[in-house]
């Protein structure tokens, strides 16, 4: 595998936000029940769950585009606060910016791919000095559809004319995994607060790493980085 494209998620990959979940499924779940969504159709084991059930319903109860797209808005200004909040006290993942600073140095592309909103990614980006060291930013403000839709991992493929051979997924979820499955676009995850190691490999990923600090040394064992390329004096 000539590796040409890694994808990262974002939270719980690259940085530790330490978004309190539960409260802003709360607050969620009450705008919808203020829509007149019946509560069976608001699961509460993930944010995800949450919004594809809820999506689903709208649009079963014959909901127009524009007005599913009105109430995502809405959803999403009731998210936002808690992912303010995580973003203000969020830590930098041990190894993300040697990672990223080598696989530039390799000339390998590199891409964010999240859930979170665009302007709460992009501070953390600032925050911690990564912006200049990622080709691509997509957040759930530039895909049509959040992961574990494909739809923003296409969008990627296709930005860097890139294969799924080509190319890496990071990420720390389920989801993230499920993602790029679709897509059969191979894992390496990076074990967070979410899920076991054991859970992290069952779900399907090559192998867990509790940060990112391994990556480098992994990619180069298993021949999927290619010797850095000597620049020549002009």
């Amino acid at each position: 595998m000539a590796l040409e494209l890694v994808v990262f998620d974002l939270d719980g990959t690259l940085v530790t936000a330490e978004i309190n979940f539960r409260a802003m499924r709360r607050a969620i779940r009450d705008l919808l029940l203020e829509h007149g969504f019946p509560v069976e159709v608001l699961p509460m084991n993930s944010t995800q769950d949450l919004l594809r059930s809820a999506f689903a319903y709208a649009g079963k109860q014959g909901k127009s585009p524009v007005e599913i797209s009105e109430l995502r808005d809405k959803v999403y200004a009731a998210a936002v606060k808690y992912e303010w909040a995580g973003a203000k006290n969020a830590q930098l993942v041990p190894g993300a910016k040697e990672t990223l600073q080598a696989l530039q140095d390799h000339d390998i592309r590199t891409a964010i791919l999240t859930n979170d909103n665009g302007e709460v990614a992009k501070y953390l980006l600032e925050k911690f000095k990564l912006s200049k060291l990622i080709d691509l930013l997509i957040t759930r403000d530039d895909a049509p559809h959040m992961k574990p839709s494909t739809s923003g991992l296409e969008l990627i493929l296709r930005y860097f004319n890139a294969t799924p051979t080509s190319t890496l997924f990071i990420g720390d979820s389920t989801i993230d995994i499920m993602t790029a499955k679709k897509l059969g676009i191979p894992v390496i995850a990076r074990q967070s607060k979410l899920l076991t190691e054991d859970e992290l490999l069952t779900e399907g990923a090559l192998v867990v790493f509790p940060t990112l600090i391994p990556i480098i040394p992994y990619l180069q064992d298993q021949k999927m980085l290619l010797p850095r390329r000597m620049k020549t004096k002009g």
